[in-house]
């Protein structure tokens, strides 16, 4: 088994849960929590539990969150060889207000350093990522990265386009994807047509895979995961599931879940099961990426929840 690569964000994620009803304009109290992110970072860690050698591609500043990201990331068994320091910048960092529920109200990000993700960046670690067994991505590089990374990747690329925005910005070349994991309103612009329904999720999935993209998985949230190939559609859901803790990194460990039941040799209908378990034990745990995923724990999601 070779290594999965990745390139994209890296961050600092600040998580801050309010212990009542949210009033706006005011203090509330609550909890808050310091952990990584970054939707590529964070794949690769849920990979990483699940038994891979991962190596990110990415960039931090010469501050205490990127110091911070580097020796968790090392403590998790990455590669970080290619986790560039850029002097001078802030590390990237996101922060999450979440209701009483655990769902999010409100988020802001600090991404600038980002930028750095250049296709003079993808061309320095050209030689990493094309060695790998595929290759994750998020909407966080540029333009120019996702078309140098087009031109001369030669491995699978998997996306999760992370926001309405980047998938504007990437549109004209999701042709380039092996795997994307758009959510509704991603799909929405990605298709260039609004989604009310089943049917026109499955003619947004047909226009998109027209342009070359072999498999799509769109997060529906509670409405669970729609997945369509060239050779069909599946529509999977949870049941009976109510421990959700915290909805953030629900999507990147889903994404993870689709790659390391790809990796596995499983059918469609598998790894949908596969994605969706990743999905629950995500949000059934207080931090971005939680310390029970397992290939064991997805199996015992599977059993008990997914239908």
């Amino acid at each position: 088994m070779g290594y999965i690569a990745g390139i994209g964000g890296a961050n600092m994620d600040v998580h801050g849960q309010s212990l009542a009803p949210i009033v706006m304009r005011d203090s509330n109290p609550g909890r808050l929590h310091l952990s990584m992110g970054g939707v590529m970072r964070n794949v690769l860690e849920n990979l990483a539990r699940l038994g891979y050698e991962v190596r990110p591609a990415t960039v931090v500043g010469d501050d205490a969150y990127g110091d911070a990201l580097r020796a968790g990331c090392e403590r998790l068994g990455m590669d970080t060889r290619w986790m560039h320091t850029r002097p001078g910048h802030t590390s990237s960092s996101y922060i999450s207000i979440m209701d009483s529920e655990g769902d999010m109200l409100v988020a802001m990000s600090d991404m600038r350093i980002l930028k750095e993700l250049d296709a003079a960046f993808v061309e320095q670690c050209l030689p990493m990522l094309n060695d790998a067994e595929l290759v994750v991505c998020d909407g966080n590089l540029s333009y120019a990265a996702i078309e140098c990374l087009a031109r001369k990747c030669t491995r699978p690329l998997y996306l999760d386009p992370v926001s309405t925005a980047w998938a504007r910005s990437l549109e004209p070349l999701i042709g380039a994807f092996d795997t994307i994991k758009p959510n509704r309103l991603e799909m929405e612009v990605l298709a260039g047509m609004p989604i009310q329904n089943e049917a026109d999720l499955s003619e947004a999935c047909d226009r998109v895979l027209a342009r070359g993209v072999r498999r799509i998985f769109v997060s529906l949230g509670a409405d669970g995961l729609y997945c369509k190939t060239r050779d069909g559609a599946r529509h999977g859901r949870s049941h009976g599931f109510d421990r959700m803790v915290n909805a953030t990194g629900a999507g990147d460990a889903t994404l993870a879940g689709i790659v390391y039941a790809t990796l596995s040799g499983m059918d469609e209908a598998r790894t949908m099961e596969v994605a969706l378990a990743s999905g629950l034990i995500a949000i059934s745990a207080p931090d971005t990426i939680s310390e029970e995923m397992s290939r064991t724990n997805l199996e015992t999601m599977i059993k008990e929840y997914v239908r």
